[in-house]
């Protein structure tokens, strides 16, 4: 599909950020985060009960509310500065916004595998942030009559919780609701001021000549309800007392497991294995956080397998199981305990450095997930309906997100990997009984 850029321009906060407002001081939390850009996309259908789309009309539209909504979210509007101790200048220069028409429909891009370079032409954004917008947002409009929406965003300014809070504004302010808009909180840095922490920048790890390609796995909700009775019948005794295993957890230990199989199998049973998920903190700790705190608050929880059983190459799932659900027990216990922001910003930063040392050594097979599950993503309804599908944005390394499709009760996995592990991936016996 021929994608034509039509205008770029830069929206400015509807009201002048207040001179008390300008600096916006980082965290130690968000020192740990390089500035590369992540992303979210938004698919929509034409309206059947609204023919004849006015596009310039909804483009002014949007145009009109992201500015209204970035008075509030004024941090958005300003541009990053490396010198003088790391910080958001709020001076008001605006974020991008960008209007392409695609020759083509937007249904063909609904099914089947993701093309990856097309939703990278849907979804542009800088390669360097310091002196570019901090948050590029592309709309682009089909012939019929169909949107696509990608919001790109430096995680320098946030984790995926506050950029969803950010979209849902956006989307209220949109539809006319500005009175109803979240208001955000940008007080982090009282709390976690910054220092300087003995752990290296956490950034993509190199990807070398490897070709990745994206891929949707769709597990629908009654998928879900089989892979955790599974898990409950196979459980150790532990699981038995409790509510059993998340959906996020089978999930993420079904597709962990076929990964690690691929591993061992191309490196020998001798392969061990690492497993890592961002963990949202703001719901693990007793700290007194503001309501609707923006930053970055997450920490990256991980466990390291040891070797297989001898003579035993295969894991199984309930064994994956296992693992995930200790690794996130032991966070949900380990971060209630942390009695102020400087013990928690080392306990992130110590785990971070220990991760990235055992990485560095090249010896195990790394499994790296994030769940956009429970942000409410497909209630973004910008005055013409629901989306009809929400993606990641294309990455240049590899990652599962998961997202959760909140009509169905289902989730959808993003997977981002080289070509050779996805054709194995999804020919594995077990993704096929559970995936749609």
């Amino acid at each position: 599909m021929k994608v034509e850029v039509q205008w770029k321009k830069l929206v400015k906060p509807s009201v002048p950020t207040t001179n008390n407002r300008q600096k916006w001081k980082l965290t130690s939390l968000d020192q740990l985060h390089t500035p590369i850009y992540m992303g979210i996309m938004f698919f929509y259908r034409d309206n059947a009960e609204n023919p004849g789309v006015d596009i310039p009309q909804r483009l002014l539209q949007m145009e009109e509310s992201l500015s209204e909504t970035l008075s509030l979210f004024y941090p958005m509007a300003g541009r990053y500065i490396e010198d003088d101790g790391c910080f958001i200048d709020c001076n008001d220069l605006g974020v991008e916004l960008v209007h392409a028409k695609v020759v083509g429909q937007i249904d063909p891009i609904l099914h089947g595998d993701p093309d990856i370079d097309l939703l990278d032409r849907l979804s542009c954004h800088p390669t360097d942030v310091v002196g570019n917008p901090l948050v590029v947002i592309q709309v682009n409009t089909f012939e019929c009559g169909g949107l696509v929406i990608s919001v790109r965003f430096t995680h320098k300014i946030g984790d995926m919780y506050t950029m969803a809070m950010f979209i849902n504004s956006w989307a209220t302010a949109c539809r006319g609701n500005a009175d109803a808009m979240v208001r955000p909180n940008f007080e982090l840095s009282s709390l976690f001021p910054l220092k300087e922490l003995a752990v290296p920048n956490l950034g993509p790890p190199p990807i070398g000549d490897k070709h990745l390609i994206m891929s949707r796995l769709r597990f629908s909700a009654d998928a879900l309800s089989k892979l955790k009775a599974l898990a409950r019948d196979n459980a150790k005794d532990s699981m038995a007392s409790d509510l059993g295993p998340s959906r996020v957890e089978v999930v993420s230990a079904l597709l962990c497991r076929a990964v690690v199989n691929i591993c061992r199998h191309k490196h020998g049973e001798r392969r061990t294995f690492m497993v890592c998920i961002t963990v949202n903190l703001r719901e693990k700790i007793n700290l007194a956080i503001p309501a609707n705190s923006c930053g970055n608050l997450v920490t990256a929880v991980w466990v390291r397998s040891g070797q297989p059983t001898a003579g035993k190459i295969e894991l199984e799932f309930e064994g994956m199981v296992n693992v995930m659900r200790d690794m996130i027990a032991d966070a949900k216990t380990k971060y209630p305990r942390v009695a102020d922001g400087e013990e928690l910003c080392s306990m992130v930063g110590d785990s971070l450095a220990e991760f990235l040392k055992i990485k560095a050594r090249g010896e195990d097979c790394l499994f790296a997930f994030s769940s956009w599950c429970r942000f409410g993503l497909y209630g973004n309804d910008f005055g013409w309906g629901r989306p009809v599908l929400v993606s990641t944005a294309p990455g240049n390394f590899e990652l599962i997100i998961l997202i959760d499709d909140e009509e169905s009760g289902g989730i959808d996995a993003w997977i981002t990997t080289d070509e050779d592990k996805m054709i194995l991936l999804k020919q594995d016996p077990e993704i096929l009984k559970f995936t749609s």
